[in-house]
């Protein structure tokens, strides 16, 4: 207890010591700033300087003589009080009284009540002699205003409030540790009596586990006998394992091959389909070049009538011209004896003359028309045998068409039933297909749950071997856990 109060008096200590340097080093250096902008004399200057240089003095010396030192708490506050009364009663400023209360509250952390009390009254004491000083010898505050009474009203009222609320919560504090204090004396009691029940317990335990002891390497003992023969049944089931593996394979082989031989079904189903189809449109391509053929054959026939028409016709023109030039010869031969007897016939015979010119130039021209016609005619009838003699060919080329067409007709047809039939044959293989490759399936799914059942029984069995051997191993590891336990608990009879 010595050792954790010292620790903490060591804490506390430091830390005072650190908050006193900070407001001393203010207030050095603070006056010294006053009295350069003469607000202050140096006498007080120094006055107060040399009390800060004391004050640090003296803390410094007690805390590294001993930093969890009884007496520095008092060495730093009476050294604090000197110093705050000289900054307080020389002050130039009406709020220098406020420094009493940064560094008071740190007391607190003491738990010293009569600490706190001193610091209260002496404190208090300063600010109120401060205020009477004010009120009775100055007639103004310290910053040279005009004398304030409800500035010396706040000053009084906030230092003794202060001071008030500084020592309740000290004596709070103090009395929360006490009953802190008092209910770990109870738990410490409480403590007692729980150990006496352990002990007692302790005692039961080592008998126990000395029985315990010997049963666990009885058991360690059977556990090593099962797992030998569970190390015998896993590897038959190994071995069975291995052959039924072997077994998937050889089935998976055969199914990829019925698979492949079904993928090849289906393409031969599909050809058979799309041939059938083919035939049945090349079928109906026949039939309509058949139709087409008769159409073409029957208008080939039309035509032989209309050249046989034509060549009629010309040779009916032929005969006419013939008729037209016949006559032109006559009429030229008549115009000829007309143009003779005109000239016989003298000036009485010239009008006669002159008709008989224009006669015989009409039956020229007619004559030289009747050529022409003639040729045309003769070309006519020229282009008309042709062109017979090229449908009498197109007739034997259509008969020929017509003969082939219906000769494709026919092989279609037998094609068509012989594609039916092996579409049949191949529905049919098709079907056989699925049923073996449904049976496969079934095989191998039967040898996949052995397969699985074996490794299950295998790891089953491999597990047991491995939890008995773990289990032996633990209880081996119990067996030592009860040595020493016997040994804690022969450790314990001690405190019997």
């Amino acid at each position: 207890m010595r050792g954790n109060n010292g620790q903490n008096e060591k804490r506390v200590n430091k830390f005072v010591l650190m908050i006193i340097t900070i407001i001393d080093m203010f207030l050095f250096f603070g006056y010294i700033g006053d009295y350069a902008q003469g607000n202050i004399s140096f006498g007080f200057m120094m006055a107060v300087d040399l009390s800060v240089i004391l004050s640090m003095i003296a803390c410094y010396a007690v805390y590294f003589h001993k930093k969890d030192s009884a007496i520095f708490k008092y060495v730093s506050v009476i050294g604090y009080m000197v110093v705050y009364g000289l900054a307080v009663i020389g002050a130039q400023n009406d709020l220098v009284f406020v420094m009493v209360f940064p560094l008071t509250v740190i007391y607190i952390l003491y738990y010293d009540m009569k600490l706190i009390l001193g610091i209260a009254v002496i404190f208090g004491m300063i600010n109120l002699l401060d205020v009477g000083y004010i009120a009775v010898l100055l007639k103004h505050m310290h910053s040279g205003a005009p004398f304030n009474s409800t500035s010396l009203l706040l000053q009084g009222a906030s230092t003794v409030v202060y001071m008030i609320v500084l020592c309740g919560t000290t004596q709070i504090s103090n009395d929360n540790n006490a009953r802190k204090i008092a209910s770990i004396d109870e738990e410490r009691q409480k403590s007692t009596v729980l150990l006496q029940e352990v002990l007692e317990v302790a005692a039961s335990v080592r008998q126990n586990s000395t029985e315990a002891a010997e049963h666990i390497r009885q058991l360690s003992q059977y556990v090593d006998s099962t797992v030998s023969e569970l190390d015998g049944i896993a590897q038959g089931n190994s071995n069975n394992a291995e052959s039924i593996e072997k077994q998937t394979v050889m089935t998976g082989n055969i199914q990829n091959m019925i698979l492949e031989t079904k993928h090849m079904s289906d393409e031969m189903l599909a050809m058979a389909e799309h041939s059938g189809r083919a035939v049945q449109d090349g079928k109906q391509t026949v039939n309509q070049l058949q139709l087409q053929a008769q159409r073409t054959r029957e208008a080939n026939e039309q035509v032989v009538v209309s050249v046989s028409s034509l060549i009629s016709n010309a040779k009916a023109v032929e005969e006419i011209t013939e008729r037209i030039f016949s006559i032109s010869s006559q009429t030229n031969l008549l115009a000829l004896n007309a143009s003779i007897e005109s000239a016989r016939a003298g000036e009485a015979g010239k009008g006669f003359a002159v008709v008989s010119t224009k006669i015989r130039s009409l039956a020229d021209e007619t004559r030289d028309l009747t050529e022409g016609i003639r040729k045309i005619v003769e070309e006519l009838k020229t282009n008309a045998d042709t062109a017979k003699s090229t449908v009498d060919n197109v007739m034997k080329a259509s008969s020929t068409e017509h003969d082939l067409i219906l000769n494709a007709n026919t092989q279609f047809s037998e094609i068509g039933s012989r594609m039916e039939g092996l579409y049949v044959n191949v529905q049919e293989i098709y079907g056989r297909i699925e049923e073996i490759l449904e049976s496969n399936n079934k095989i191998v799914d039967s040898i996949n749950h052995i397969s699985a059942v074996s490794e299950e029984v295998t790891a089953s069995t491999q597990q047991a071997a491995d939890l008995g051997a773990d289990t032996s191993q633990k209880a081996e590891q119990a067996r030592k856990l009860m040595i020493g336990l016997l040994d804690t608990i022969k450790a314990i009879d001690r405190y019997l």
